[in-house]
């Protein structure tokens, strides 16, 4: 740019000099084929090469198959615009192929109109009307047979050419362009001084888009090639599926059913469900004024047996009993007025992200079930002969009753699933807004045969649709579903052109974490087999990992006290106990137990808003602004709250200027529990009920805290040590050392916690037996079982440099927090250092299940491309029409499907074959799916066979094979 600069005359100049003639000062047309005759030459085309003026009539013969150019008239002193019509130029349809005159022309009206991508035009148009009439076709075939899709079916005037709807197409779906804006900037190149009025066809440009988008998905799901049709289409049909994913009779070997047990995860669906609440769409139109095209067919649920099954159900009855989870609890009072639908809901695939067929729906009043039921059931009815995993934010409340409630749905909708063929799960990032009790079955980290699968792939489904929302608020039902449909049939469609990178990056990845984690998980476990039982460990989660919601759960610590999840049950069942007794009244929805609790989640929310503050970096300040929100709002309803539990406390809160709330920084606000206020205060304004329910709830935080720390110490431990013993060069050590932090500032969180809860609770209850398993956290207190150990210390005395003396091995002491809990040995009970193998195991056999699913996944692409290749083969040699014409395009077409298939197969083993050889361990052999791919016309497509390493590390991304393609 800075060489840039001193040119800027240059350029300018430059862009002046073409604004006149330039050198193309000649005042003949040196085009005419007689010098001695030719005409003024006084037009140039700006859609053309620059070049020499020439005549009107040379400027029409060069322009009859550029019809849409802009021509721009000479006057002597400067260019005016004019068009190819007032030169001249007409346009004969019906004989444009052999270019024959037709002896009966019927010309169009006078203001016919075509709108290209360089704006619109004026043209002059001729329909045949002689004795070839009959073979030209009617007057919307001749105008499809030259590019142009008419306005109307009825004496069309406007037509739009297939380059602009191809054009936008690709525009709205890669840019998200609105069609708003884009149908604007084709008026600005038609006119941009607003000197020239022109008809408004945005309307009509709407319609025509609509349909584009509806025949394009027809033609592509081969509905032009079947007897029956587009009235034959079928629901879902329309949709582009997962080629790694399992299809039955498409990418699954003869013997699947026969698999050993221990391997039959690898042949199991697995799908994730969510709901995005950003794309709603307002109560305009209906269904008569802008119908549905193709109801069901591509990724909706078919519209009319949806909303005649929703409308038989009311408000949800089913309520959360975990915390945090909105999906639920918000289910009846989603804000809902002046919308048709309030977001969507939606079935993906969950391991490659692929939206499912008939998977997709509106839901009109929050997350319902049966609005999510019956989503579930259209998109899982082709895969009923599989095991299935579920992920769901709200799994562990929606399974209950899954299978009574579909047994109520009407009878074509009624899906037989097996007992036991369905596992459900959390995905990762919702997983800790659930309680901790019982939820590990739920957990993707503990399930066997989920591989790495996270669950969230819906949210990043949502982002990458999310720039449509605005531009589908105001359409109607069909204009909204048709450009739904597409767009997730595009994004479907570029996840499967680029999934050979995916796999392959995924495969590498997983290899190395499973080297890395099979030896933490070696070192671990022979650390541990001097002192433990590890085969009895084994034994042990085994049998919990067989039937994992009716054994104790083996990932969670038990300590000597209850937790915090079990002193909260426990004041609830009081709370309802009490409840019962004659003249209870109930002074709100939330008991006081509720009240407590949500303090204390609020304080935990607080917590983490001060450490994230502290060292957010400027990109993060939008979402901190976005959560000290959504914490305001939280923190006011804990005020309403208050006044009725707490009355006398509003107006001491009120003097106090730290607990307001009109202040910026609301995560510095005081919340105002019963441990806040001051002892002499406190029995005035708090009853003694609240003050114990919040000392029994602190000092279960306590336990939970310590636990939590002793956990993250041993994780820590085994950290350094793999970091010393196995990690070398910079990039290892960046990446470990970058884990290390992690677990620290874990670490550091609950300590936190710990003091916090431990104040409070010293605050309420005062000094007293409690304190003798719960004492004071110094910061010297915070260390590992093995600092202490003898051998660990005169390793620290030889590497000191300082003279600071060092205890005695007489006088060295464990850290009391190791003594405080997780005593008893017994092997009913699991304590810390099980716990971390069991997850150090687990880790291990997640990574070992992904290396096995990948390779699985490359397979069943192969075999996918090539069912893909042979369906259209078969629909080129068994298609069939009168018009041999429209037959050739038929078979032309086909044969080109099929070409992309067999290219993009040969391009997926050219990217993955080497990484699949590498993965040693996995059993893995080189099947037929992984044959050479040999064009039937030229040979192999692929280069040598010695050449391959060196391609397949040159070709590391879609775009540098994309003319394979």
């Amino acid at each position: 740019m800075k060489l840039f600069i001193p040119k800027r005359d240059l350029y300018l100049q430059e862009m002046l000099r073409r604004d006149g003639r330039g050198y193309a000062t000649h005042d003949r047309c040196l085009d005419c084929p007689d010098p001695a005759t030719a005409k003024p030459a006084l037009f140039r085309c700006s859609g053309c090469a620059p070049g020499p003026l020439c005549c009107e009539t040379c400027m029409v013969r060069k322009h009859q198959e550029c019809p849409y150019h802009r021509i721009k008239r000479w006057t002597g002193l400067t260019f005016e615009d004019t068009t190819l019509k007032d030169l001249g130029l007409r346009i004969q349809l019906g004989h444009t192929h052999d270019r024959s005159a037709c002896s009966n022309p019927i010309p169009c009206r006078s203001d016919f109109s075509v709108i290209h991508v360089n704006g619109r035009h004026v043209v002059s148009v001729d329909f045949c009307g002689c004795d070839k009439a009959g073979q030209a076709g009617d007057v919307v075939q001749q105008l499809l047979r030259y590019d142009l899709w008419p306005a109307t079916d009825c004496e069309p005037n406007t037509t739009f050419s297939f380059e602009l709807l191809e054009h936008y197409h690709v525009q709205s779906l890669q840019g998200k362009i609105s069609m708003y804006d884009y149908y604007l900037s084709l008026e600005r190149l038609t006119d941009n001084t607003g000197t020239a009025q022109a008809q408004d066809r945005y309307k009509t440009f709407m319609r025509i888009v609509a349909q584009w988008r509806h025949m394009k998905l027809l033609k592509r799901a081969g509905r032009g090639h079947d007897p029956s049709g587009v009235a034959g289409t079928r629901p879902g049909e329309c949709a582009l599926r997962c080629p790694a994913c399992p299809h039955q009779g498409v990418n699954l070997p003869d013997n699947w059913e026969t698999i050993s047990d221990e391997l039959k995860y690898i042949y199991m669906m697995t799908v994730a469900l969510d709901a995005c609440f950003r794309l709603k769409r307002r109560d305009v139109s209906d269904v008569q004024k802008d119908p549905i095209l193709g109801s069901g067919w591509a990724y909706f649920v078919e519209d009319t047996g949806y909303r005649e099954l929703l409308s038989a159900y009311g408000d949800q009855k089913e309520m959360s009993s975990c915390t945090g989870l909105s999906a639920v609890d918000h289910a009846n009072t989603k804000f809902s007025r002046g919308y048709a639908a309030t977001g969507v809901g939606a079935v993906t695939c969950a391991r490659h992200e692929f939206w499912l067929a008939s998977g997709m729906g509106d839901i009109q009043k929050g997350e319902k079930y049966v609005n999510m039921d019956y989503i579930f059931v259209c998109a899982i009815r082709e895969y009923l002969v599989l095991h299935k995993l579920v992920s769901y934010d709200i799994a562990c409340q929606w399974s209950q009753g899954l299978l009574e409630r579909i047994a109520k749905f009407p009878p074509h909708l009624r899906i037989e699933i097996p007992e036991g063929s369905i596992k459900y799960v959390i995905p990762k990032l919702h997983f800790r807004a659930h309680k901790r009790e019982g939820h590990s079955p739920y957990s993707l980290n503990y399930r066997v045969g989920v591989g790495r699968t996270d669950g969230e792939g819906p949210e990043r489904n949502w982002w990458e649709v999310q720039g449509i929302a605005n531009a589908t608020k105001q359409m109607g039902p069909g204009t909204r579903q048709g450009y739904m449909d597409d767009t997730c049939g595009f994004t479907n469609w570029r996840k499967t052109v680029n999934m050979p990178w995916t796999l392959r990056k995924k495969l590498r990845a997983a290899r190395e974490a499973y080297t890395e984690q099979r030896v933490i998980f070696d070192e671990l476990t022979k650390s541990l087999q001097k002192n433990y039982d590890i085969v009895a460990w084994e034994e042990e989660i085994k049998v919990w990992e067989a039937d994992p919601f009716n054994h104790d759960d083996p990932y969670v610590v038990l300590s000597q006290g209850p937790t915090e999840a079990e002193t909260l049950r426990a004041l609830s069942e009081e709370e309802q106990v009490a409840s019962a007794l004659p003249g209870f009244m109930a002074l709100h929805d939330v008991s006081p137990v509720g009240f407590v609790a949500m303090g204390l989640e609020l304080e935990d929310v607080k917590t983490r808003l001060l450490e994230d503050a502290k060292k957010a970096t400027s990109s993060r300040i939008a979402g901190l602004f976005e959560r000290r929100t959504a914490l305001r709002r939280r923190m006011q309803k804990f005020r309403d709250l208050q006044a009725i539990y707490m009355p006398r406390a509003v107006a001491l809160l009120a003097e106090d200027p730290s607990c307001r709330t009109d202040t910026e920084l609301i995560e510095t606000v005081r919340l105002g529990l019963p441990s806040e206020i001051s002892p002499s205060r406190r029995d005035a304004v708090c009853s003694c009920r609240l003050q114990e329910i919040e000392a029994r709830l602190r000092e279960s935080q306590c336990r939970d805290a310590l636990q939590n720390i002793r956990n993250k110490l041993h994780t820590l431990d085994h950290l350094y040590l793999y970091k010393k013993t196995q990690v070398r060069h910079q990039g290892p050590n960046t990446r470990a050392r970058g884990e290390i932090t992690t677990q620290d500032v874990r670490k550091g969180r609950a300590v936190t916690k710990y003091r916090l809860a431990h104040r409070a609770k010293f605050a309420l209850s005062g000094h007293g037996d409690w304190e003798k398993e719960l004492r004071v956290l110094n910061d010297e207190d915070v260390r590992g079982i093995q600092d202490d150990d003898p051998e660990t210390e005169k390793k620290k005395r030889k590497r000191s440099r300082s003279d600071k003396e060092i205890p005695a091995e007489g006088r060295r002491k464990i850290s009391w927090i190791w003594r405080s809990s997780d005593l008893d040995d017994s092997e009913d009970r699991n304590d810390s250092l099980k716990v971390e193998w069991f997850k150090s195991r687990a880790r291990t056999m997640r990574w070992k299940e992904e290396i096995v699913l990948l390779l699985e996944e490359m397979r069943r692409v192969l075999a996918t491309h090539s069912y893909d290749e042979e369906r259209w083969r078969a629909h080129a040699k068994t298609c069939a029409h009168q018009d041999p014409a429209i037959y050739e395009g038929m078979v032309a077409y086909a044969l080109k499907q099929a070409r992309i298939r067999r290219r993009m197969r040969a391009v997926f083993r050219l990217v993955c074959i080497d990484e699949a050889r590498s993965a040693k361990g996995a059993k893995w052999e080189e099947c037929e799916e992984w044959r050479k791919v040999e064009d039937l016309e030229a040979g192999v497509i692929e280069e040598p066979a010695e050449a391959e390493e060196e391609i397949a590390s040159i070709y590391e991304s879609p775009d540098d094979l994309i003319d394979v393609l």
